[in-house]
């Protein structure tokens, strides 16, 4: 079952623990999902090695074919990884409204039952959609109006950004060594540890 399927089962007495649990469920078969895309791009390489190997043009042949039913096995595995992360960021934002419940009881009524559900399928499934762009449509299409709790929710699913950025430097030849790729990117985590840490005091 997809998170829309489970929403509208839960729409009415929807709670924090049934969302916490839907969280716990998710990235599970996110983990699961990796695992496999991982097994397949090593099948992947290794079917091109022997093909490289082998001169026969029939074994060639059938090895292309598999190379290539690979390569679309991992495009499946992408997009639902694609998918998965963009579910577990609708979870985010709707524990961020379960728990400022008790604050504003009637907000989180008002804002589960304001959410256009065949948008949010839209941008759910939408590859060119990116995680950034989904999680600012995100507060868009539950029709968030109040600023501070948009603003949280449009930070949702960008955890990460600072290694993504490095990671970006190296596919962009900006940075050519990997241990200083990997020094970057972890003095990039311990500045935004630190910066939470002084907005928090």
């Amino acid at each position: 079952m997809n998170i829309l399927g489970w929403f509208t089962g839960k729409k009415k007495d929807l709670s924090l623990s049934d969302v916490k649990r839907e969280e716990i469920r998710l990235g599970i078969r996110e983990k699961q999902t990796i695992a496999k895309l991982e097994r397949i791009e090593k099948e992947k390489e290794d079917i091109f090695a022997k093909g490289a190997k082998i001169k026969s043009p029939s074994r060639r042949r059938q090895l292309a074919r598999l190379f290539d039913m690979k390569g679309q096995g991992i495009k499946m595995l992408e997009h639902e990884l694609s998918v998965l992360s963009k579910e577990l960021t609708t979870l985010s934002a709707l524990k961020l409204a379960l728990e400022r419940r008790d604050m504003s009881r009637d907000g989180t009524s008002h804002l589960l039952n304001r959410v256009d559900e065949a948008e949010l399928m839209t941008v759910l499934e939408d590859d060119k959609i990116s995680q950034e762009m989904y999680a600012e449509k995100l507060g868009e299409v539950m029709g968030i109006m109040d600023e501070s709790m948009k603003a949280e929710v449009e930070s949702l699913g960008r955890e990460g950004d600072e290694v993504m950025n490095v990671w970006q430097k190296m596919d962009d030849g900006e940075i050519e060594d990997f241990n200083e790729g990997l020094k970057m990117a972890d003095k990039a985590v311990r500045t935004k540890e630190k910066k939470a840490e002084m907005e928090e005091e």
